[in-house]
């Protein structure tokens, strides 16, 4: 197999391809990052480049008029590599830096840190995953034949030997013990790791060298391996406090925007595990590597990581097959872990420091959701609470401290801005905002950086369906009204349409608008979030009038106006007073898990706990689901505020 030159430009960036290769495949390995939302099948028509130099092979895709042909344009995911190419990544194709929600609620972590500590029996509550242990060891003298690891183990059980009823030696600490011990006068910093209860000694240090370097004492990760993004905290093992964050869209996007597209992949290609599990662990360590580099710690300072993921980003960080999730009976090959190692999993960290994963409920109720419920305390609150995590799945819990039931809605991607002409993630240049005054036929909108617009995000798309919907541009099946008076509704290549911006008027060749067949998706989209909802407390046999608090979690439902939310009919009618954004509660699980051996313990006992709601097989939930494919429903009953608004326009 040959080779040939390819240059992506504007970055200019160039390396050498092997030929067959399509151009997303050596794009995404040069780390030029061109939006992809269908997993290289051809179906999203987002990955639009143009061929300015050099004839590319592969077939130019069902989404390409005879005129983009003409002027070189090709899906990045179809064409391939077989001559020199210069390749031009128009803005349209550039995903840009996303707003990654990489923070919690409001210092929530560290007082449901404090409430665990305080409720937990003896002092277990605060162990965390790792911790570094001063130790006096007795010296080894005449007439005793004890070695210097029974010495070690004997000065172990005098110090946590309430916290562990067994001790372990790893093979690397016992061949370093010998001059560590001697070197520094039997004053040794033994690194002891929490393995499912076992107190493992996975690294020795000698006393005399400080704890800090430039600052920086032994730290853990907490991580959140979303489908879409990814965001590590970098914590201070000792004093619990945060240090920093990072994060990053998810590699795995360019094999597809959902976990069906990634299982897909998987199982259709020779290597696809193998890449899944690739591209994750490497915007992991990228992660990582920002943070070492940031505050200036060595990697092997990183001595623990609890991690929290979907099922499915569960299974292909750790490169096991997920494909049962998607095969009925729809059970996933694993939902508990044993504490692993970071060099097993793939961690650039110490590679002996312990690796927690959160356990998952059910194929599609994963670890995310447990660490959120955790980091909410929703199993300990007297209050019936509906959590929902919005994201490219839809994971909703309902209850309160005496039982809890869960479910997950396929909602797709939508609301992420994928299978949508001008939908985008939330990066710099989308509409996050968007209002519309029918008298004055003006839109206002607010973009993501304050830059000139590109597209809209998922917070922007809610507000729009809302404001048509007031507006009377659509109706309550989100069809565009074609008697309304404005020139913002036209039809366009036989799609209805309503324009938002006018091209001209921000210095785009094309006006970004939102066509029929969107509206429709994103409708689909908020039905299943909702008759998921519905099914549950019909389940229960609880009105929605019943839901005393709703908290979202999740960095779309972060955004969201509520309001918006209750109109569309994506939220249940409830006093606006009773929604709270909670932020990234999945991170904050992962904190607490990293910290407290209780919170692990919950967690273990949360998952078990949770009744999960297999969808699919419930009796009435596709009718659930037709009914909800009307704004904001066919039963405008559910949503008296938004019957009244309506009523009053009408």
């Amino acid at each position: 197999m040959g080779s040939h030159i390819v240059v992506f430009q504007p970055d200019g960036v160039c390396l050498e391809a092997d030929s067959g290769a399509t151009i997303l495949e050596v794009a995404t390995g040069a780390g030029v990052a061109i939006d992809s939302a269908c997993g290289g099948q051809g179906a999203c028509g987002r990955c639009k480049v143009v061929v300015s130099l050099g004839r590319p092979g592969g077939r130019p895709g069902d989404q390409l008029s005879t005129e983009e042909i003409q002027q070189g344009v090709v899906l990045a995911c179809q064409a391939t590599v077989e001559d020199d190419l210069v390749v031009e990544v128009p803005s349209e194709a550039q995903r840009g830096d996303l707003r990654i929600l990489a923070e919690t609620a409001g210092g929530a972590t560290s007082a449901r840190l404090a409430q665990l500590e305080a409720e937990a029996a003896g002092g277990e509550a605060a162990i965390p995953l790792a911790q570094r242990i001063p130790l006096h060891l007795e010296p080894p003298r005449f007439g005793r034949q004890e070695g210097d690891a029974e010495h070690l183990v004997e000065a172990l059980r005098d110090r946590c030997g309430e916290w562990f009823s067994e001790f372990a030696i790893d093979l690397a600490a016992l061949r370093a013990l010998p001059e560590a011990a001697r070197e520094c006068g039997w004053q040794v910093d033994a690194v002891l790791g929490d393995f499912d209860g076992v107190g493992r000694v996975v690294g020795l240090l000698p006393s005399a060298e400080p704890h800090t370097r430039g600052g920086a004492p032994s730290c853990g990760l907490a991580v959140d391996i979303g489908t879409t993004t990814i965001v590590v905290h970098l914590v201070d093992l000792a004093t619990t406090g945060f240090v920093g964050a990072c994060a990053y869209l998810n590699d795995q996007v360019s094999y597809g925007e959902d976990v069906i597209s990634r299982i897909i992949h998987a199982q259709e290609h020779g290597d696809g595990l193998a890449q899944l599990r690739e591209a994750v662990l490497g915007t992991i360590n990228r992660c990582v590597a920002s943070l070492v580099e940031g505050h200036h710690i060595g990697r092997d300072q990183i001595i623990a990581a609890a991690c929290v993921g979907n099922t499915v980003m569960t299974h292909l960080a750790l490169g096991i097959d997920p494909a049962a999730i998607r095969r009925e009976p729809y059970v996933p090959a694993v939902r508990c872990l044993p504490v692993l190692r970071g060099g097993e999993v793939g961690l650039q960290i110490n590679p002996a420091a312990p690796v927690y994963f959160a356990p998952c409920v059910s194929s599609y109720v994963g670890g995310d959701v447990t660490a959120g419920v955790l980091a909410t305390a929703v199993a300990d609150s007297p209050r019936l609470t509906l959590f929902i995590d919005l994201g490219t799945n839809g994971e909703i819990v309902v209850g309160q401290r005496d039982w809890l039931m869960c479910c997950s809605c396929s909602a797709g991607p939508a609301f992420e801005g994928s299978g949508l002409e001008y939908g985008m993630y939330a990066t710099l240049g989308a509409m996050e905002r968007i209002s519309y005054d029918p008298a004055s036929d003006r839109v206002g909108y607010q973009t993501i950086g304050d830059a000139a617009p590109r597209g809209i995000c998922g917070s922007g798309l809610v507000d729009a369906l809302a404001e048509l919907l007031r507006a009377g541009v659509i109706d309550r099946s989100g069809q565009i009204n074609p008697g309304f008076p404005s020139p913002r509704v036209r039809v366009r290549n036989g799609r209805p349409e309503f324009v938002l911006v006018w091209g001209e008027e921000v210095g785009r060749e094309h006006d970004i608008s939102l066509g029929e067949d969107d509206i429709q998706n994103l409708v689909r989209s908020k039905a299943a979030v909702y008759a998921g909802m519905a099914t549950l407390l019909d389940t229960l046999g609880l009105p929605a009038s019943r839901i005393e608090q709703v908290l979202l979690a999740g960095g779309f439902g972060n955004y969201i106006d509520a309001e918006n939310a209750v109109t569309i009919g994506l939220l249940p009618d409830v006093p606006l007073d009773r929604i709270h954004f909670v932020g990234n509660t999945a991170v904050a699980g992962a904190r607490l898990a990293l910290l407290a051996r209780e919170a692990r313990r919950r967690a273990e006992a949360l998952a078990a706990r949770m009744t999960n709601l297999e969808l699919s097989i419930i009796p009435g939930y596709m009718d659930r689901y037709v009914s909800s494919l009307f704004l904001p429903h066919t039963d405008l009953s559910l949503f008296p505020s938004v019957a009244r608004r309506i009523e009053l326009r009408a």
